[in-house]
């Protein structure tokens, strides 16, 4: 994560249309890049300041000026993938994020594929998803494994530990539904209503567990 993300697809839209899609609006030092979260909810995409823009060689690239991960640089590059000129290719980055969210890597890999996914979606249909919707915490710290979810920090009188979670066990299901990812974890909270009963499923050791608590 220290050196960020990157990205690279291809598209079956003529260079100069994936470019004019992009519509960066850009005025003077500012410009919004769509598909970007924004503390902005006025206006779709995120707020950035140009550092270079070349419009004749479909060139970007920004800082981005609101939260979250404000003061980040994003580079976006369209480009011909091969001689033939099609089909048109895409680069994206993101770097210069902040060593103390090294730990969250696999958090922020997971937002990076939805950002690049609601960017692709604007870029090939003109359409902008909607933002995204949190729920309430499950109170622990988690990272993947093979088999789900493994606890790695438990939050002071947060919901797993007041489900009687503890570090290294497995998150299996929330309300029965099984959890495999961050992605998943993630939707099923942002469908929960805060102070509503839960019940939660985990392994702790070679034992199942589950109990049923107020998120």
């Amino acid at each position: 994560m220290d050196k960020g993300f990157k990205a690279i697809f291809n598209l079956d839209v003529p260079r100069h249309e994936v470019w004019e899609n992009c519509r960066f609006d850009v005025q003077g030092e500012i410009c919004r890049i769509p598909g970007f979260p924004s503390s902005d909810t006025d206006l779709p995409g995120c707020r950035a300041r140009v550092l270079e823009y070349e419009p004749e060689r479909c060139w970007l690239r920004c800082r981005k000026d609101d939260w979250p991960c404000i003061g980040t640089e994003i580079t976006i590059r369209v480009e011909p993938a091969n001689a033939s000129g099609w089909p048109t290719r895409v680069h994206i980055e993101q770097g210069g994020f902040d060593p103390s969210l090294f730990p969250l890597k696999e958090i922020f890999e997971t937002h990076w594929l939805q950002i690049v996914a609601n960017f692709r979606l604007y870029l090939e249909r003109r359409v902008h998803a909607p933002d995204t919707r949190w729920g309430p915490s499950l109170g622990a710290t988690v990272q993947q494994t093979p088999i789900g979810l493994e606890i790695v920090n438990i939050d002071e009188d947060g919901f797993a530990a007041r489900c009687g979670l503890s570090q290294d066990d497995v998150l299996i299901a929330i309300d029965s539904i099984r959890i495999h990812d961050l992605a998943q974890l993630w939707t099923v909270l942002a469908l929960k209503q805060p102070d509503s009963e839960t019940t939660v499923s985990w392994v702790h050791g070679r034992k199942s567990l589950d109990a049923t608590e107020s998120l």
